[in-house]
């Protein structure tokens, strides 16, 4: 039996979820190609893919630094993540790893796996017949233009939450925070771009 190919993938950005309060939505992109989709996940892994992405660190390691710190404390390596299976919109990943010669692969949630792929600097794969089935085609030359829309309550919005958002989103939610005279919300928002530009 044929094995299913593996298809190498790239971290396009994370993007909050306006409809489930504390959840994200993780965008994944075919590294050679323009397929691309999303993986529901938690605040705190997404905090935690973010924090590595944007070269910052936490005062004290995070679960997934512990994890990748305790697996250099043993020699073993990372070697890659597979998201090789979904069922009920649930991705299933495994890791890799290699401990001197011997080859380990450990079942794991999709946010714990992709945020130590960042912290190892290690490949991320979907198996092809996974990625035929919820990749979305993106036209190479089309303009992706998320639309840009405020929560119903805005205290549910944290700095935190702010700071994983791209300048795009963030100066888009600004427009719309001021036409709405959410003045409040604004300045919140513009903070969030200062520090943003403070880390460009």
């Amino acid at each position: 039996m044929k094995m299913d190919s593996e298809i190498k993938l790239t971290i396009t950005g994370l993007v909050y979820n306006q409809t489930v309060v504390g959840t994200y939505g993780l965008v994944l992109s075919e590294e050679n190609g323009n397929r691309r989709f999303s993986v529901m996940i938690g605040e705190p892994e997404a905090q935690s893919i973010a924090l590595k992405m944007n070269n910052k660190k936490s005062p004290r390691p995070l679960t997934h630094d512990l994890i990748n710190s305790i697996l250099n404390s043993f020699d073993a390596t990372l070697q890659k993540v597979v998201i090789y299976d979904m069922v009920n919109d649930v991705f299933f990943s495994e890791l890799h790893i290699q401990k001197d010669s011997t080859p380990f692969v450990i079942d794991a949630r999709t946010s714990d796996a992709v945020a130590l792929a960042v912290r190892s600097e290690c490949p991320i794969y979907i198996k092809s017949e996974i990625l035929e089935i919820v990749g979305t085609e993106i036209e190479p030359l089309e303009v992706e233009e998320p639309k840009t829309v405020l929560p119903e309550n805005d205290e549910d919005l944290t700095e935190d939450d702010l700071d994983l958002l791209s300048m795009e989103t963030l100066e888009g939610m600004l427009d719309l925070a001021l036409s709405n005279e959410k003045y409040e919300l604004a300045v919140t928002i513009r903070d969030a771009i200062k520090r943003k530009h403070k880390t460009i």
